[in-house]
């Protein structure tokens, strides 16, 4: 590989950047360049609360189905997520789950399928307050934190790929993890950042170029990697 060939690097937690990884070299069907860096990982916090007080549960991550399945509380329960590929996840463990939306403004826009009381179960950072949001428009809402995203230092593979020359694509999925990613290291490379929508195209600071993938969902953000390499 010269030094103008392109280097793609993950920041998600390990395991989704794997697995991110082998469906982009599914899609290209070749083996690509990669650096995993992750610039955050969850750690479970509070409770998981009884589900069987509400009608609705509320979902916007893959990291909400996590832990709500590892505590067994998802199966038989009506939830309703930001995503396919959430809502997929939520039915694998049992739950009777559909997506109103790939991404939040499109969840907002179906809010008359929810069966009140509902609960919002989040991790500590999110963009929207989707409680206050459902509040204002007269649902029963409740919320619980139930993991966070601990911000972690992007790790030597990661800063000495940012400081060469050589190109680099980011896919970068949240709001956070552009903003953790943009002040992790000094960036000297040529980035092209791959942004899951505007906002978190907005929350990038890292220069280079910045690409709005057509749609909110990991297949449009794979189909991107795949075209660049």
């Amino acid at each position: 590989m010269d030094d103008a060939s392109p280097t793609l690097l993950l920041t998600r937690p390990d395991a989704q950047s794997r697995g991110f990884l082998a469906e982009c070299e599914a899609r290209a069907e070749r083996r690509l360049p990669a650096v995993i860096a992750p610039v955050m990982r969850i750690l479970d916090v509070g409770d998981v609360p009884d589900l069987d007080l509400f009608g609705s549960v509320l979902v916007t991550s893959s990291h909400a189905v996590r832990r709500l399945s590892d505590s067994g509380a998802m199966r038989g329960h009506r939830v309703f997520t930001v995503g396919e590929m959430t809502a997929a996840l939520a039915r694998a463990d049992g739950a009777d789950a559909s997506a109103l939306g790939e991404d939040i403004d499109g969840f907002l826009r179906r809010t008359s399928e929810l069966v009140p009381p509902c609960l919002y179960a989040r991790g500590r950072h999110v963009r929207l307050d989707l409680r206050a949001e459902l509040v204002a428009r007269g649902f029963d809402c409740e919320e619980a934190v139930i993991y966070d995203q601990v911000a972690q230092p992007i790790g030597r593979a990661g800063r000495a790929l940012l400081a060469g020359g050589a190109p680099v694509v980011a896919p970068l999925f949240s709001a956070r993890s552009a903003e953790l990613l943009s002040a992790s290291t000094e960036i000297k490379a040529p980035v092209t950042a791959l942004a899951m929508s505007e906002a978190v195209a907005a929350a990038w600071n890292g220069g280079g170029d910045v690409r709005v993938v057509p749609e909110p969902t990991s297949a449009a953000m794979c189909a991107a990697v795949a075209d660049y390499f």
